[in-house]
């Protein structure tokens, strides 16, 4: 089966690809893990319960799904039609470490490919440079299979002031990471990032992204609520690299829990999770609509 192009001039994506957490979780509420499907499952129905009621999933939203628990529902999003795609990184680990041998295993037929990096200016450069190295051959590997490629960064706060980091530190290093990234040859479609609520930061970052033509950003969530993504939202609105967000925690975590906690029905958590989805939509629209009026 072939993909389905991914519009990444505008991009909507319900990012459910979350491992780790749903397995501390899990082991925490003494949930088997073997629950984590089922909430992949629930995150693909509201995607599609979204996508009937609205054009704006259907021209521009996508699905970010792991294999490792959400493989019945990623085959289920291909049939379907859903621009999907999958992470190639191990769970939490640095400095990055393929999930599977070979990298791209599962990645063929893909809308996207994701991977996860991690930085501290701080870390040994070693391990930094071996990281790039297999970022290289990932991007190598899609540039010939004609497979986006989203690369996500965070970067860790290490004892810095909280809102100094917010509004300068992470947007200042995120800037050098990507600016060193371009250096060495590495220039993805898609950059998923960490938002700020400081449009200097904000601009500090688009800056870095479009010193190369071409690669956009994703806002990611961090499982931030609300408010604290709208002001991300505000900051980014207007400039030019930004088409979108992927976010999912943010959308799913509340009601999935409720779901596994015996809480919520079925129905009741997809509704959730498909409402949300759709007001972050909302909101992002509504910011680059009075961007544009401004």
């Amino acid at each position: 089966m072939l993909a389905l192009t991914m519009n990444m001039s505008r991009v909507y994506m319900l990012a459910s690809d979350h491992r780790w957490q749903w397995e501390e979780w899990c082991d925490a509420a003494s949930v088997p893990r073997s629950r984590i499907s089922e909430i992949k499952r629930l995150v693909l129905e509201a995607y599609l319960r979204a996508r009937h009621r609205a054009d704006d999933v259907r021209r521009h939203g996508a699905l970010l799904l792991d294999h490792e628990y959400g493989s019945e529902s990623i085959a289920r999003a291909k049939a379907a039609g859903v621009p999907v795609g999958s992470p190639v990184e191990k769970a939490g680990v640095f400095p990055l470490e393929w999930e599977r041998t070979p990298f791209h295993a599962g990645a063929e037929g893909s809308s996207f490919v994701k991977v996860l990096i991690r930085y501290r200016p701080e870390w040994p450069q070693s391990d930094c440079d071996r990281q790039m190295a297999k970022l290289l051959e990932l991007q190598a590997w899609c540039r010939g299979n004609a497979v986006p490629l989203l690369v996500e960064i965070i970067i860790v706060r290490n004892g810095e002031d909280e809102r100094d980091f917010e509004e300068r530190g992470r947007p200042a290093l995120l800037a050098s990471v990507i600016h060193d990234a371009y250096a060495r040859g590495l220039v993805p479609a898609i950059w998923k990032i960490e938002g700020t609520s400081s449009t200097a930061g904000a601009r500090v970052i688009d800056a870095a992204i479009c010193e190369m033509s071409g690669p956009r950003q994703l806002i990611l969530g961090k499982g931030a609520d609300a408010a604290a993504i709208a002001g991300w939202f505000d900051a980014a609105a207007g400039l030019p690299s930004p088409a979108g967000f992927a976010i999912g925690r943010s959308v799913f975590m509340e009601p999935a829990t409720a779901y596994l906690k015996g809480l919520a029905t079925d129905d009741e958590a997809v509704e959730t999770i498909a409402t949300r989805y759709l007001g972050l939509i909302e909101a992002w629209k509504a910011r680059e609509l009075a961007a544009r009026m401004s």
